[in-house]
């Protein structure tokens, strides 16, 4: 008797265990389905697409095309890009003016471009180093509604890009630390033959002890969470 009561109780438990996966996977497919919607109609409404086509490569596997023959690094993590409410949220904190002008280093399709160019910037710059995803861009920048500020793309490695015109650099950890010290190195020598304020904003701040060594640069603002990634933003000594 004594064992049968234990064996309804493991079955018992099985169900409950295999109900709550059920219920967990549901519960995630539900909240795919609609962070997929709003993306897709941010797209519709801003007349762009920028959602990632086919399946999804791990982030072990960097996504990448033919002809990579300017990367410095091979280090460059897959196409990815954060959701439009916190991409909204950042330049809310940023409060970008006339005078900037905005990068988005590793743009992919250009969401955070597109989304910057709304904004009465000076003008809007995205550089890439995979030709579909720049050719991508170029199209969503070219249909994009309501925008104020031009956009360019670029092609290239932004460890030896002209990056000196800049006064904002977003960073969605578009590469791995090696990339990420030689494109800092590339602003900071920038600064010397056009000196100027200017930004760093680092959103999933997988390598932060690279900009922590970077004695020209000191820490303005950080969250600890932001859409579910740790944000650091960055200003040269002379920033206020």
């Amino acid at each position: 008797m004594e064992q049968h009561r234990e064996e309804t109780s493991g079955v018992k438990c099985c169900l409950f265990l295999r109900k709550k996966e059920r219920f967990t996977l549901v519960k995630t497919l539900l909240k795919n389905l609609l962070s997929q919607a709003w993306t897709e109609c941010n797209d519709l409404m801003l007349g762009i697409r920028t959602g990632p086509e086919g399946p999804v490569i791990s982030e072990q596997e960097p996504w990448r095309s033919p002809a990579s023959d300017n990367a410095r690094h091979g280090d460059n993590w897959r196409y990815a890009t954060i959701g439009y409410q916190h991409v909204r949220k950042i330049l809310q904190v940023l409060s970008p003016g006339p005078e900037d002008v905005f990068y988005d280093i590793g743009c992919g399709m250009g969401r955070i471009l597109c989304v910057a160019a709304q904004q009465p910037v000076r003008k809007c710059v995205g550089v890439e180093l995979q030709e579909p995803l720049c050719q991508i861009a170029r199209r969503n920048a070219a249909s994009l509604r309501g925008r104020k500020a031009p956009i360019e793309i670029v092609r290239g490695d932004a460890t030896t890009a002209d990056l000196s015109d800049g006064t904002i650099y977003f960073m969605f950890n578009p590469f791995g630390p090696e990339s990420l010290r030689d494109t800092l190195a590339n602003i900071q020598a920038s600064l010397s033959h056009n000196p100027r304020d200017i930004r760093v904003v680092y959103y999933h701040a997988k390598y932060q002890s690279v900009i922590d060594d970077m004695e020209w640069l000191v820490k303005v603002d950080e969250f600890e969470q932001f859409g579910g990634h740790p944000v650091t933003i960055w200003g040269n000594r002379h920033y206020e």
